[in-house]
């Protein structure tokens, strides 16, 4: 089985900083949804390499990937496709690409009209079995796009989808963080 993990970027989340310790909490949040989806049969993780939800998985899917002889994929958008990124998160990224399993360009080329994002939306649906979406409604994200094709995908195609919502992230900080 094959899971696609999108979600918000760090800035969408208030995060502005790699060490701010929002990070370490997401990350303990993911850890805990992957190793469930490794133990229910996840082969391949797929990311497309944006920064925030994606990057905090991929970390938590290398550290996992071992013991539970899963692979991890980044297929970015296109070229240059990082070129935007802070220095220490092109930093994160290539550390990323050097331990993942495969990476690959969905285009091979550099951006050239907003057409590519619906397509490459469509490509990550299309070879992928579910979905783990960090995506609450109440906070508006790009996230809203990829989320919407999947549900439409889903009205006739059999495809799993998990949306985390705000609200499931604070029970597992509650549960886990308050003494």
């Amino acid at each position: 089985m094959k899971t696609l993990i999108v979600g918000y970027r760090p800035y969408e989340l208030g995060i502005f900083k790699n060490n701010d310790p929002k990070t370490e909490v997401l990350a303990d949040f993911l850890k805990h949804k992957i190793r469930e989806y490794m133990e229910t049969g996840t082969e391949w993780f797929i990311i497309q390499g944006y920064t925030g939800i994606e990057l905090y998985a991929a970390q938590c899917v290398i550290e996992l990937k071992d013991e539970y002889g899963v692979g991890l994929a980044v297929l970015k958008p296109f070229h240059d496709f990082e070129e935007k990124y802070k220095d220490e998160e092109k930093i994160l990224l290539n550390k990323i690409l050097e331990a993942c399993d495969f990476h690959q360009y969905i285009f091979e080329k550099p951006y050239s009209s907003p057409g590519m994002f619906k397509q490459v939306n469509q490509f990550l649906i299309d070879h992928t079995d579910q979905a783990l979406v960090v995506y609450d409604e109440e906070t508006p994200s790009k996230t809203r796009f990829i989320y919407n094709e999947i549900l439409e995908f889903q009205m006739n195609n059999p495809y799993n989808i998990e949306r985390i919502q705000f609200d499931e992230i604070n029970t597992f900080i509650d549960s886990r963080y308050d003494s």
